[in-house]
Protein backbone atom coordinates (compact mmCIF):
# COMPACT_ATOMS: atom_id res chain seq x y z
CA UNK A 1 0.00 0.00 0.00
CA UNK A 2 1.01 3.19 -0.41
CA UNK A 3 1.85 5.69 2.66
CA UNK A 4 -0.03 8.51 1.67
CA UNK A 5 -3.31 6.28 1.40
CA UNK A 6 -2.59 4.17 5.00
CA UNK A 7 -4.12 4.33 7.46
CA UNK A 8 -2.62 5.25 11.29
CA UNK A 9 -3.31 6.01 14.45
CA UNK A 10 -0.33 7.69 17.25
CA UNK A 11 -0.30 6.26 20.80
CA UNK A 12 1.15 6.78 23.73
CA UNK A 13 0.06 5.31 26.96
CA UNK A 14 1.31 6.51 31.08
CA UNK A 15 2.09 3.29 32.81
CA UNK A 16 2.64 2.26 36.43
CA UNK A 17 6.11 1.66 35.71
CA UNK A 18 8.68 0.17 32.51
CA UNK A 19 7.84 -3.89 33.23
CA UNK A 20 5.55 -4.51 30.26
CA UNK A 21 5.01 -8.10 32.42
CA UNK A 22 4.29 -6.95 35.63
CA UNK A 23 3.26 -2.94 35.53
CA UNK A 24 0.22 -1.61 34.52
CA UNK A 25 -1.38 0.86 32.16
CA UNK A 26 -2.61 4.26 33.36
CA UNK A 27 -3.49 6.03 30.44
CA UNK A 28 -4.16 5.67 26.70
CA UNK A 29 -4.49 8.94 24.07
CA UNK A 30 -5.04 7.55 20.25
CA UNK A 31 -4.85 9.86 17.52
CA UNK A 32 -6.43 8.42 13.88
CA UNK A 33 -4.19 9.70 10.89
CA UNK A 34 -5.39 9.63 7.52
CA UNK A 35 -4.25 10.96 4.25
CA UNK A 36 -1.13 12.25 6.42
CA UNK A 37 -3.78 14.43 8.06
CA UNK A 38 -4.08 14.45 11.72
CA UNK A 39 -7.53 14.00 12.82
CA UNK A 40 -8.10 16.10 16.10
CA UNK A 41 -11.94 15.65 16.47
CA UNK A 42 -11.15 11.87 16.31
CA UNK A 43 -8.36 11.80 19.20
CA UNK A 44 -9.16 9.71 22.09
CA UNK A 45 -7.84 9.92 26.01
CA UNK A 46 -8.57 7.83 28.58
CA UNK A 47 -7.17 7.00 32.41
CA UNK A 48 -7.23 3.79 33.36
CA UNK A 49 -8.62 2.44 36.60
CA UNK A 50 -5.01 -0.02 37.75
CA UNK A 51 -4.96 -2.84 40.38
CA UNK A 52 -1.82 -1.38 41.42
CA UNK A 53 0.05 1.52 41.60
CA UNK A 54 3.83 2.50 42.06
CA UNK A 55 4.32 6.19 43.15
CA UNK A 56 7.63 6.23 42.23
CA UNK A 57 5.76 6.56 38.73
CA UNK A 58 4.04 9.60 39.35
CA UNK A 59 7.15 11.97 39.14
CA UNK A 60 6.90 11.17 35.18
CA UNK A 61 3.50 11.56 34.13
CA UNK A 62 2.14 13.39 37.63
CA UNK A 63 -1.03 10.82 37.50
CA UNK A 64 -1.87 10.08 41.10
CA UNK A 65 -4.01 7.58 42.65
CA UNK A 66 -6.15 9.99 43.33
CA UNK A 67 -6.92 10.64 39.62
CA UNK A 68 -7.79 7.18 38.96
CA UNK A 69 -10.40 6.36 41.46
CA UNK A 70 -13.18 6.85 39.14
CA UNK A 71 -11.29 5.87 36.02
CA UNK A 72 -12.97 2.91 34.47
CA UNK A 73 -11.01 -0.66 34.01
CA UNK A 74 -9.46 -1.33 30.46
CA UNK A 75 -11.63 -3.54 29.73
CA UNK A 76 -14.40 -1.35 29.63
CA UNK A 77 -12.54 1.38 27.00
CA UNK A 78 -10.64 -1.53 25.15
CA UNK A 79 -13.57 -1.63 22.03
CA UNK A 80 -12.64 1.84 21.58
CA UNK A 81 -9.46 1.60 21.92
CA UNK A 82 -8.95 -1.35 19.42
CA UNK A 83 -11.43 0.42 16.92
CA UNK A 84 -9.49 3.69 17.09
CA UNK A 85 -6.29 2.02 16.47
CA UNK A 86 -6.77 0.11 12.92
CA UNK A 87 -3.90 0.32 10.89
CA UNK A 88 -0.56 1.10 11.42
CA UNK A 89 0.33 2.29 15.02
CA UNK A 90 2.89 5.79 15.03
CA UNK A 91 4.84 6.48 18.15
CA UNK A 92 7.90 7.19 19.93
CA UNK A 93 9.34 3.96 21.69
CA UNK A 94 5.66 2.61 20.47
CA UNK A 95 6.87 -1.00 20.74
CA UNK A 96 6.57 0.17 24.35
CA UNK A 97 3.50 0.79 24.38
CA UNK A 98 2.40 -2.04 21.78
CA UNK A 99 3.70 -4.55 24.61
CA UNK A 100 1.61 -2.94 26.81
CA UNK A 101 -1.23 -2.78 25.19
CA UNK A 102 -1.45 -6.22 23.66
CA UNK A 103 -0.95 -7.78 27.12
CA UNK A 104 -4.17 -5.73 28.09
CA UNK A 105 -6.19 -7.19 25.08
CA UNK A 106 -4.94 -10.45 25.92
CA UNK A 107 -6.22 -10.37 29.35
CA UNK A 108 -9.59 -8.91 28.17
CA UNK A 109 -9.60 -11.98 25.63
CA UNK A 110 -9.05 -9.40 22.80
CA UNK A 111 -6.19 -9.91 20.13
CA UNK A 112 -3.85 -6.98 19.08
CA UNK A 113 -2.22 -7.18 16.04
CA UNK A 114 -0.74 -4.20 14.32
CA UNK A 115 1.85 -3.19 12.70
CA UNK A 116 4.62 -0.55 13.91
CA UNK A 117 6.15 2.76 12.92
CA UNK A 118 8.87 4.35 15.60
CA UNK A 119 9.53 7.77 14.83
CA UNK A 120 13.08 7.64 15.94
CA UNK A 121 13.65 4.77 14.04
CA UNK A 122 12.78 6.84 11.44
CA UNK A 123 14.65 9.54 12.35
CA UNK A 124 18.15 7.79 12.41
CA UNK A 125 17.68 5.96 8.62
CA UNK A 126 17.02 9.65 7.80
CA UNK A 127 19.77 10.68 9.13
CA UNK A 128 22.33 8.25 7.82
CA UNK A 129 20.78 8.71 4.28
CA UNK A 130 21.23 12.00 4.46
CA UNK A 131 25.15 11.48 5.78
CA UNK A 132 24.09 13.60 8.69
CA UNK A 133 25.89 13.69 11.79
CA UNK A 134 24.31 11.38 14.38
CA UNK A 135 22.21 13.13 17.08
CA UNK A 136 20.03 12.37 20.54
CA UNK A 137 17.17 10.50 19.50
CA UNK A 138 15.29 11.80 22.73
CA UNK A 139 11.72 12.88 22.00
CA UNK A 140 12.92 16.36 23.60
CA UNK A 141 15.45 16.69 20.53
CA UNK A 142 13.38 15.63 18.39
CA UNK A 143 11.11 18.32 19.05
CA UNK A 144 13.28 20.89 19.25
CA UNK A 145 14.88 19.64 15.74
CA UNK A 146 11.34 19.84 14.27
CA UNK A 147 10.31 23.05 16.10
CA UNK A 148 7.45 21.57 18.03
CA UNK A 149 6.62 23.62 21.56
CA UNK A 150 6.35 20.49 23.99
CA UNK A 151 3.96 21.52 25.94
CA UNK A 152 2.91 18.74 28.81
CA UNK A 153 5.23 16.35 28.25
CA UNK A 154 4.53 12.80 29.63
CA UNK A 155 1.13 13.20 29.34
CA UNK A 156 0.03 10.33 26.59
CA UNK A 157 -2.52 13.11 24.36
CA UNK A 158 0.65 15.13 23.79
CA UNK A 159 2.77 12.87 23.78
CA UNK A 160 0.95 11.21 21.09
CA UNK A 161 0.08 13.82 19.29
CA UNK A 162 3.83 14.91 19.00
CA UNK A 163 4.72 11.41 17.66
CA UNK A 164 2.16 12.47 15.08
CA UNK A 165 3.17 15.83 14.33
CA UNK A 166 6.65 14.30 13.91
CA UNK A 167 5.27 11.16 11.51
CA UNK A 168 3.28 14.03 9.56
CA UNK A 169 6.74 16.19 8.89
CA UNK A 170 9.23 12.64 8.56
CA UNK A 171 6.55 11.27 5.86
CA UNK A 172 7.64 14.12 2.33
CA UNK A 173 11.32 13.87 3.71
CA UNK A 174 10.71 9.65 2.98
CA UNK A 175 8.56 10.55 -0.39
CA UNK A 176 11.48 12.55 -1.55
CA UNK A 177 13.71 9.44 -0.70
CA UNK A 178 11.70 6.97 -3.19
CA UNK A 179 9.96 5.80 0.04
CA UNK A 180 6.34 5.18 -1.16
CA UNK A 181 5.15 1.78 0.42
CA UNK A 182 4.26 0.94 3.55
CA UNK A 183 6.26 -2.53 3.70
CA UNK A 184 9.18 -0.54 3.27
CA UNK A 185 8.29 2.38 5.76
CA UNK A 186 7.42 -0.44 8.50
CA UNK A 187 11.02 -2.10 7.70
CA UNK A 188 12.94 1.42 8.67
CA UNK A 189 10.50 2.20 11.24
CA UNK A 190 10.93 -0.58 13.41
CA UNK A 191 13.51 0.15 16.49
CA UNK A 192 15.81 -3.31 16.20
CA UNK A 193 16.28 -4.83 19.35
CA UNK A 194 14.81 -4.53 22.54
CA UNK A 195 11.38 -2.89 23.40
CA UNK A 196 11.61 0.16 23.71
CA UNK A 197 11.93 0.76 27.12
CA UNK A 198 15.08 2.94 27.37
CA UNK A 199 13.59 6.07 25.32
CA UNK A 200 10.59 6.00 27.35
CA UNK A 201 11.59 8.93 29.70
Amino acid sequence: MEIVDASYCAVDIETTGLDTARDEIIAVACVPIRSLRILVHRAFFTLVRAGTYRIASMKYHGISPGDLEAAPPFEDVAPEIFRLTEGILVGYAVAFDYAFLQREFRRVGMKLKRDLVDVAAIEDWLRQKNGDPPMDLSLESMLRTYEIRPRFRHHAMADAFFAAQIFQIQVPKLLRLGIHKTGKLRRIARRRGGDGTAFVY
